[in-house]
C-alpha cells in the first residue's frame, strides 16, 4: 500500500472466470488505491446486454472473493453489484478508474457523465491485455469455449498436438 496514489479506485467486470487478465487489472487497481471498489455485473444486467456466462452472480462473487483473499486484497476492497456500465464510477468519492484496453472507452464516457454532473474526472489507468501462449488475448469467452485455461495455456483435446 506504500505505492498508493489514490484513496478510492473503481474497477468493474463480469468475472465469469477469474484469469490472468483480471489479475493484471486488479493488481493495477490495488497498486493505485488504498481502497478499491469492485463492481461485478449482476445477472440481470448481463441478460439485458445479451452476455452469456457460465456462473451466476453468487458463484462469480465467491470466485472473486477467493482470488482477492489469496492475494491479501479482500480487506482493502468493497464489492458492489453492477446493474449498469458505470456503477460506483459516478460516486463523488471515486478518484480513479482502472480499465482494460477493451473497456477504455467506458472510462471516457464515464468522465463525460461526471463532467455533466459537476464532478471532477477520474484518473484513467489502462491495464494492458494479457496474452495467452498463442498470442491472442486471455478472456473468459476463450476459457468458456475450452480454448485456454485461466493462465492462458492452450487446452488440447484428443491426440497430442491437436486441439
Amino acid at each position: 500500500m506504500a505505492g498508493s496514489v489514490c484513496g478510492h479506485v473503481v474497477v468493474g467486470g463480469t468475472f465469469d472466470y477469474v484469469h490472468k487478465g483480471h489479475e493484471r487489472l486488479l493488481s493495477c487497481s490495488f497498486g493505485l488505491g488504498k481502497r478499491v471498489i469492485i463492481g461485478v455485473s449482476s445477472d440481470s444486467f448481463l441478460f439485458d446486454v445479451g452476455k452469456h456466462v457460465d456462473h451466476d452472480y453468487r458463484q462469480r462473487l465467491d470466485m472473486l472473493k477467493s482470488f482477492l483473499k489469496d492475494r491479501g486484497w479482500l480487506r482493502r476492497c468493497r464489492i458492489v453489484k453492477l446493474d449498469d456500465r458505470f456503477g460506483p464510477a459516478l460516486n463523488v468519492k471515486s478518484e480513479a478508474i482502472v480499465v482494460s484496453e477493451e473497456t477504455e472507452r467506458f472510462a471516457d464516457e464515464c468522465n463525460l457523465i461526471r463532467y455533466a454532473m459537476g464532478l471532477s474526472p477520474l484518473m484513467k489507468v489502462v491495464a494492458s491485455i494479457v496474452l495467452a501462449e498463442d498470442g491472442d488475448r486471455i478472456s473468459s469467452t476463450r476459457i468458456r469455449g475450452g480454448e485456454i485455461d485461466s493462465r492462458g495455456r492452450l487446452v488440447y483435446r484428443g491426440r497430442r498436438g491437436t486441439r
